[in-house]
């Protein structure tokens, strides 16, 4: 069956969940990819949202971080400063998955703003900011990043997140576990030497080349055969996982300007070329 990028996107991130594993999930892509991982290869994972909501089983996407009505139950809840404290600054959480907006080739990430932080353009724009993000990604034992509209860049306009700081050993100089493991944009997978720490195309998407990512990245950009490792390719999505995520979220991949058009031809009367749909 037909699919989007961004479904083929959240697919491919619920398969970085492994079964058992402690997640702090972020909201949008990241959370459909924890409820799609938790419906197959990953039923013993444990969903933690930044709220504090433990063991989460959402039926659809959460509207905020502390959003119980999404969720048919969860195991307990603690607040925001325990989520940091005692869960995540422990060590106990496996992984996090993070949307964002811009990042370098070292896995350092921007979600706080794009241009000048002071906005003296009509170009620069405010993002949501770091949230825990910075918390969960400096922390968690390892994590993956998802990048849907947004791109890399040679310099980020803001360092909202540490990936691996300069590459090498940067990281740990600076005292900080973990680390980025894996990026997921519409084109495909990208993951992190192991030795200098920089970013390299690990698998493609269908009717993606590499031509296109090369065209996409704004630097020399390593691919798996040049570390000796095989270039996969990302196989095309199940039709029952597709059909499940559009129940779990229908709007993935659908513009704003759409998807306000679909809500509107939802409601009980709606205009068009001067006529109306009620009966």
């Amino acid at each position: 069956m037909k699919y989007r990028k961004a479904e083929l996107l959240v697919l491919t991130a619920a398969k970085e969940i492994k079964d058992g594993e402690i997640c702090v999930i972020g909201q949008g892509i990241p959370m459909a990819a924890g409820a799609i991982a938790k419906k197959t290869h990953a039923p013993n994972a444990t969903i933690l949202t930044e709220a504090g909501m433990v063991d989460i089983e959402a039926f659809q996407n959460l509207e905020d971080i502390a959003d119980p009505g999404a969720c048919v139950g969860y195991s307990y809840s603690v607040d925001l400063f325990d989520v940091f404290t005692t869960i995540v600054n422990r060590g106990f959480a496996d992984l996090c998955i993070l949307g964002i907006a811009q990042i370098d080739r070292f896995g350092n990430i921007n979600s706080t703003v794009i241009g000048n932080y002071s906005i003296d353009k009509r170009s620069d724009m405010r993002l949501s900011g770091s949230g825990g993000a910075n918390e969960f990604a400096g922390h968690c034992n390892r994590t993956v990043f998802t990048m849907l509209g947004g791109k890399p860049v040679e310099k980020l306009d803001y360092m909202t997140t540490p990936g691996w700081l300069t590459g090498g050993d940067s990281r740990r100089k600076a005292g900080l576990p973990g680390g980025p493991s894996a990026v997921l944009t519409r084109y495909g997978v990208f993951r992190f030497d192991e030795t200098t720490k920089e970013m390299y195309l690990a698998s493609l998407f269908p009717e993606t080349t590499v031509e296109d990512v090369r065209a996409y990245i704004p630097w020399d950009l390593k691919i798996a055969e040049d570390f000796g490792k095989t270039l996969e390719k990302v196989e095309t999505p199940k039709k029952e996982d597709v059909l499940f995520l559009r129940k779990f979220e229908p709007m993935f991949g659908i513009s704003g300007n759409v998807g306000r058009r679909l809500a509107a031809q939802a409601l009980p009367v709606y205009w068009e070329g001067g006529r109306s749909n009620y009966k």
